[in-house]
């Protein structure tokens, strides 16, 4: 059974992914969802195709413009529903600008599209971090932990940031 909280956080997603977006060309190029498992300096997001839409917003997430950046994944997510880049990114759009209800959502989405999704895991672990909520995130480093062997920097980043947590909270 949902809580009022995840249904409300829901309509407000789904009003959010209704409202208009200024002048976008909606020029796609093959687009497409899967995970990436680790961090690229310049990019958000490391699929080999994306859609003009995914372009823009990762240009915007690099200027660290959430909001527009927001706005364009919405039009993503609209136009590409199982894209899960496309919902982690707005997740983390959302996170960024202090919208945990929506980046929650936009997180959980992602994961249900993706359950291996090792980037929404991580941006989702560093959200209950700053909700002040390390349980959750630890749940979330230990399916990391059964997801990556080898070589897995979304892993590596959500340890970190829990021992950063737990060093600066006692």
């Amino acid at each position: 059974m949902m809580t009022s909280n995840v249904i409300l956080a829901r309509l407000i997603l789904c009003v959010t992914l209704l409202m208009p977006v200024g002048v976008i060309t909606p020029v796609l190029a093959a687009g497409g969802g899967g995970s990436s498992s680790s961090d690229s300096e310049n990019s958000y997001s490391e699929v080999k195709s994306q859609s003009y839409l995914m372009k823009q917003a990762n240009a915007q997430l690099n200027q660290q413009n959430y909001a527009r950046a927001f706005e364009l994944l919405k039009k993503e997510v609209m136009l590409n529903p199982d894209n899960a880049d496309g919902w982690n990114l707005l997740g983390f759009s959302a996170r960024k600008s202090g919208d945990f209800d929506t980046a929650r959502s936009a997180y959980e989405k992602a994961l249900s599209i993706d359950p291996k999704h090792t980037r929404a895991l991580e941006y989702m672990g560093e959200m209950y971090l700053s909700l002040k909520q390390p349980e959750k995130a630890q749940v979330l480093l230990e399916r990391l932990n059964k997801l990556c062997m080898f070589n897995c920097k979304d892993r590596d980043m959500l340890k970190k940031a829990i021992a950063d947590y737990q060093k600066a909270n006692g």
